[in-house]
């Protein structure tokens, strides 16, 4: 993606949940709330991808040029959002929801552990399967209460625990070590079943996987088979109505929980991608050569990588 050259007066708006009042507030900006499909150039843009339909998120890429425009999710597998970022800068929001992600973990893990004579955490082994903004989150809170934490990065199949350089290929890993496994990954086609088999085998066959984010990097089959062999439990916060009914039996029986979508709700109802928003909105400088008003810069070779999208 290249840079691109803004309108800083105004926030457009394009879906019911961006919230838009507060990313405002964040940045002394006026907001206006637009029609997906308008047109749009130069401008600064929220984006609710999850609210709006295939269509309209079509309308909205074909209309939209030399834009910022930062998507209010952290996960950027939505329709139309590579032909976006064609002609936009596109930026999401990856580590606004990291802390809430982070709770919903610890919390359901406790839940889990509520009827059993559990070991301490610093008693547990932990496997987080990813490391971009959540993943790192999570497992620094996890190796805060004392867990020891192994995380696997997928990009080079390796493991390593948690702070320290040391690298393990990932078929190296020891059968049934962890207590914990924490899916840490986006819903994108690279990742697509990547907790397979052979990833299942380092978790317990009474141990506690946890996913608070799409339920893709989980491969089904694998999944099934672990439930089957053992007396493991799932909670998982996000699943097709596909996978949710093949799960069935296993929900009957209490090891499948499926929350309602709530991993990434902070407690007060802050929406908190602002806070994304505003460090990247930090990055730009004020360029009055374009515009008859001051227009602001924002280039993605000063932005984090994880706020970009892959």
């Amino acid at each position: 993606m290249r840079a691109v050259t803004v309108d800083p007066a105004t926030l457009y708006c394009l879906g019911a949940s961006a919230d838009p009042a507060v990313v405002a507030g964040a940045l002394g900006v006026c907001v206006e709330p637009v029609a997906p499909g308008t047109a749009l150039a130069h401008k600064m843009i929220a984006l609710a991808a999850h609210d709006l339909t295939t269509a309209e998120l079509a309308e909205t890429a074909a209309a939209t040029t030399d834009s910022w425009v930062h998507l209010v999710s952290s996960g950027p597998s939505y329709p139309h959002i590579p032909a976006l970022a064609r002609n936009n800068l596109v930026t999401r929001s990856a580590r606004a929801y990291a802390p809430s992600l982070s709770e919903y973990v610890i919390t359901q893990h406790v839940l889990h552990c509520a009827g059993d004579m559990p070991k301490p955490f610093n008693r547990r082994e932990a496997l987080v399967v990813g490391y971009g903004a959540f993943g790192h989150t999570v497992a620094e809170t996890l190796a805060g209460l004392g867990t020891r934490v192994t995380v696997v990065r997928p990009r080079s199949r390796t493991a390593h625990p948690f702070g320290s350089g040391e690298a393990t290929p990932l078929d190296r890993l020891p059968h049934r070590f962890a207590h914990l496994m924490v899916v840490a990954l986006p819903g994108l086609p690279e990742v697509s079943n990547f907790i397979d088999d052979a990833l299942f085998r380092c978790l317990r066959l009474d141990g506690h996987l946890i996913n608070p984010a799409r339920c893709y990097p989980v491969d089904g089959d694998a999944l099934l088979h672990w439930l089957a062999a053992g007396t493991g439990r799932l909670t998982s916060d996000v699943e097709t109505d596909e996978r949710a009914e093949q799960l069935r039996p296993w929900i009957d029986k209490g090891r499948v929980t499926l929350t309602p979508h709530t991993a990434w709700r902070p407690w007060d109802g802050d929406p908190l991608y602002h806070r994304d928003w505003a460090a990247i909105h930090a990055t730009g400088t004020l360029d009055r050569s374009t515009m008859r008003e001051p227009s602001l810069r924002i280039d993605p070779r000063t932005i984090a990588t994880d706020y970009l999208i892959p």
